[in-house]
């Protein structure tokens, strides 16, 4: 499993400056933010990937995901275009050599539509993509996040769309967020896990939860990882540090690697 963060933790800075510390740290791959402001925009040109790829190669650090904000559970102008801006990360993709892509399923909630119609409309606009995605040699992995943070109606949509090159990533929050166990949301994703977002967090008093070190939250981190495990997953542990305010993520990133290391030791 490859120790990796989404540089949505860390937005403000430069590949150049992401790729020296994540090495620095003994990080072994990252994961490109695309969207407001991210590294990884839908209009960038061949020479832009190529630079990208160089500047990760050089310090031995693999590009694991492109983290998009497409999301399909929208009006149908926006599926459409979100569609149609998927295909270009695909390719994007495939020249910065990501085997991933991120996806939403989207808060379907503003719609009025029900939970069924909304499995449908994801189902729909990821069936589509796959065959593009095959032809790019990237996989598209739909996030446990928004409308769809229950494992369960991820992998309805998975089950309805049904293609190798479409499966999950397992947010660690968001299923335990909505009162899905691990064991549940294992379960419900079984077969479909491509890549993982990891995080720890707490119950704050406003109904909310808070970003915390990693092993030092109310998570339960090693039931999750042991169902993850469990059903041979191998892909990334990406953290995803989400603490609002913060004006300097390195110290939560400098923490995860060894927590992360020990967990791993304790669990596997």
């Amino acid at each position: 499993m490859q120790i990796a963060y989404t540089t949505y933790s860390t937005r403000h800075w430069t590949p150049e400056q992401i790729a020296e510390k994540a090495a620095a740290l003994g990080y072994q791959a990252i994961e490109l933010r695309a969207y407001n402001g991210g590294n990884v925009r839908s209009d960038l040109t061949p020479a832009d990937c190529a630079q990208l790829r160089r500047i990760f190669s050089a310090r031995a650090l693999a590009i694991c995901v492109v983290g998009t904000s497409c999301r399909f559970a929208t009006s149908e102008a926006d599926a459409d275009a979100s569609v149609a801006e998927t295909q270009r990360y695909l390719a994007i993709a495939a020249a910065v050599g990501a085997p991933v892509i991120r996806v939403f399923g989207g808060a379907f909630d503003r719609l009025r539509i029900t939970p069924d119609e909304a499995v449908d409309r994801v189902a729909a606009a990821l069936s589509e993509l796959a065959p593009a995605a095959a032809r790019a040699g990237v996989k598209i992995a739909l996030e446990t996040h928004d409308g769809f943070s229950a494992g369960v109606l991820v992998g309805q949509v998975l089950r309805k769309v049904d293609h190798p090159s479409v499966g999950a990533c397992w947010d660690w929050l968001h299923p335990c967020r909505v009162g899905e166990t691990p064991a549940q949301t294992a379960e419900h994703l079984r077969g479909y896990v491509i890549h993982a977002h990891t995080k720890d967090a707490r119950r704050n008093d406003r109904g909310g939860w808070d970003a915390e070190y990693f092993g030092q939250g109310e998570l339960p981190l090693a039931d999750i990882l042991k169902h993850m495990a469990a059903q041979g997953y191998d892909g990334p542990l990406s953290l995803e540090w989400e603490r609002g305010g913060d004006p300097e993520p390195e110290k939560a990133l400098a923490q995860y690697v060894p927590a992360l290391q020990d967990l791993v030791q304790a669990v596997c």
